[in-house]
């Protein structure tokens, strides 16, 4: 999976006063630990920005490259803290991370095939949209496809029928139902 780029600049200000004059110039506060830097960095990033890596679907499995002014960064977003009344974000945490971290992250099932049950009237219910993988972050799938087009109706897909990437495992066990084909 391909990171996406964040810019973002280091940030001096701290407590909890500062920071809201920070949030009201349009920034959002933020830091960056893991252990692929030597120290906690503490940073602000536009909101807009932010707004528009938050909204991909795909945010919680994500690698994001930080450029920290000129400083590159790769990391997983861990924590994003929001106001409960406006819903805006107003602090985000980053775990620095390296292309051989091994990382347990949520990504999307992908049904595919045409459906035997279907043609027999039946309906399908996806039940597992988000399947967690444990992989290197240069291994992160885009999405785990699961064929279903075997399915009858009355019968469900199992996570054991479905070949995932190489190098990618997952906590679930295989008798975890993704998907069943159901009378309406």
């Amino acid at each position: 999976m391909k990171a996406k780029t964040l810019n973002v600049s280091k940030r001096e200000l701290v407590g909890t006063g500062k920071l809201n004059s920070l949030r009201a110039q349009g920034l959002v506060p933020g830091v960056v630990y893991g252990h692929a830097v030597k120290e906690n960095i503490n940073i602000q990033i536009q909101a807009a920005d932010l707004r528009v890596l938050l909204g991909l679907d795909e945010t919680d499995s994500l690698p994001v490259e930080l450029d920290i002014e000129g400083n590159k960064v790769l990391c997983l977003i861990k924590n994003v803290q929001h106001n409960h009344l406006t819903d805006s974000t107003t602090h985000v945490d980053f775990q620095a991370i390296t292309p051989d971290s091994v990382v347990l992250v949520k990504v999307p099932v992908h049904l595919k095939g045409t459906l035997v049950g279907v043609a027999m009237g039946g309906q399908v219910q996806q039940l597992v949209h988000q399947l967690p993988v444990r992989c290197k972050v240069k291994d992160i799938p885009e999405e785990v496809v699961a064929d279903i087009s075997a399915v009858d109706l009355g019968q469900s897909l199992r996570l054991s029928q479905v070949t995932l990437p190489e190098k990618v495992t997952t906590p679930f066990n295989g008798t975890v139902v993704l998907a069943s084909v159901v009378k309406p």
